[in-house]
């Protein structure tokens, strides 16, 4: 889980960790003016500025392999140094009886240790001071609130795909991969290209969690006011729903689903039924399709998804979508100021109590284990003080332990709930009705205990119970 700190942060306490942030961020952003503004002819000084990084290595007694296996990230541009004394134009010089451009050798010469400097110094940055730290000093240094937040954004973006291409490794190792072996180089290629494939559909998920949070691009301002509630109509309303994706799949074929206020119901159905793009319809997070969907008779559209997307809390099924930004508190304090909430402070710290999360505030989300993220990721919900919860899986991945905990609070809530899942115990514990769903239509919907007693329908649509389980 800390995978992406552990690759370019290292915790210590030496005279450089303990600089002030924004003191460190000033000197890096100084010494790489330098560099860039040094003449390409004058050698001397790119050997002083080296000779000081690796001073201030020695004192921050970071080894020097740490930064060089970090360094390959400048490879394509090596290439492109070596390459260009051979390719450059004008004037030529023999050079062990090859001859080569002047002007290319220069060039060459000025992208390598210019580039090679500028690593190096981003490097000792990130290695003696955390993210969270750097964060601190940009804002410290006054530096606009839409730069950070994208800092942000990408300091917790880089965190999971380098957690997830370290899953990625291991399981390629375990199979007997090894990249030092010239022949594998295929396989190690095809893995980058895996999780280039990967970080992409990473940031579309995360870009929909931040949209179901009330994200438009910008911070809101002012306080937020609301539409009252309509006491008299269901919590949800869902008529004649179709809808296709861009690539021609169609995932709902007509769904109509009533919920009542205060009701839990279970969505189920097997992989493939079309229960996460019924979820994400009742946020307005996808639309365009047929039908309509209502929150307590409000029509979701574009007029009201503001306060539609206040109202139906989504929590996703992997936290690390739901969680993007650099500790406990930002993330759950996300929704509430996009939401323009007055109270920030107050709500984050009151959802964190109600998922028993609320000692973990300035952790980040990377050192939290799976069941304690998926409790912030509800707390991130929680905060903005929604009507309905629509959870996707909730269960999922967890140990008993944090299963068990988990559901001690979901049913600790006092909400309208839609959970989506696979877990037939689980909905069982949590969720008076179910609804089954399958090839994008309802196909059952009834009390939970029913609908798992008739085996032959559970069979129908690729559902059983775990092996044991009885329904006494």
């Amino acid at each position: 889980m800390s995978a992406g700190h552990g690759a370019l942060h290292l915790p210590g306490d030496s005279p450089v960790h303990r600089l002030p942030a924004h003191a460190k961020i000033l000197t890096a952003f100084a010494v790489v003016l330098c560099v860039v503004a040094t003449p390409r002819t004058q050698f001397w000084a790119f050997g002083v500025y080296l000779v000081l990084i690796v001073a201030v290595w020695g004192i921050a007694r970071v080894p020097p392999r740490w930064f060089l296996a970090r360094s390959l990230i400048e490879l394509p541009f090596v290439v492109l140094a070596v390459l260009l004394p051979f390719v450059g134009v004008g004037p030529r010089t023999d050079f062990y009886g090859i001859a080569v451009s002047v002007e290319g050798a220069l060039a060459g010469w000025n992208i390598f240790a210019k580039g090679t400097l500028g690593v190096l110094v981003s490097l000792t940055l990130a290695a003696t001071t955390s993210p969270n730290d750097l964060l601190g000093g940009l804002q410290r240094l006054r530096v606009p609130a839409p730069l950070i937040t994208i800092a942000t954004l990408m300091t917790r973006y880089v965190e999971v795909i380098a957690g997830e291409a370290k899953r990625m490794s291991v399981a390629r190792i375990s199979r007997g991969h090894n990249p030092r072996f010239l022949w594998q180089v295929g396989a190690t290629a095809r893995g980058v290209g895996t999780l280039f494939i990967r970080a992409y559909e990473r940031g579309e998920r995360v870009h929909l969690a931040m949209v179901s949070r009330g994200w438009s691009g910008s911070a809101a301002t002012g306080s937020a006011t609301f539409t009252p509630v309509r006491h008299a109509a269901p919590a949800l309303t869902v008529s004649k729903l179709a809808f296709a994706y861009p690539n021609g799949h169609q995932a709902l074929f007509g769904v109509d689903l009533t919920v009542e206020p205060g009701e839990r119901v279970a969505l189920l159905g097997p992989n493939g039924a079309g229960k996460t793009t019924l979820a994400l319809h009742l946020n307005g997070v996808l639309s365009g399709g047929s039908g309509s969907v209502a929150v307590a008779g409000l029509p979701v559209d574009k007029e009201h998804l503001r306060e539609i997307r206040r109202r139906v809390g989504l929590v996703f099924q992997d936290p690390d979508d739901q969680l993007f930004m650099s500790s406990v508190r930002e993330d759950v304090a996300f929704g509430p100021a996009n939401f323009g909430m007055s109270d920030v402070d107050e709500r984050v710290l009151r959802a964190l109590s109600a998922v028993g999360m609320e000692s973990f505030l300035d952790r980040s989300p990377m050192h939290l284990s799976g069941g304690q993220r998926r409790r912030v990721a509800l707390a991130s919900v929680l905060a903005c003080d929604p009507e309905i919860l629509v959870l996707d899986e909730p269960s999922a991945n967890l140990e008993p332990v944090a299963r068990r905990e988990l559901a001690e609070v979901l049913l600790g809530l006092d909400k309208t709930m839609l959970m989506v899942t696979h877990d037939l115990p689980y909905a069982l514990q949590l969720c008076p009705r179910s609804v089954l769903i399958d090839d994008g239509v309802v196909v059952a919907d009834g009390p939970t205990r029913e609908i798992l007693r008739d085996s032959e329908l559970l069979a129908r649509h690729r559902l059983e119970l775990p092996y044991g389980f009885r329904l006494d």
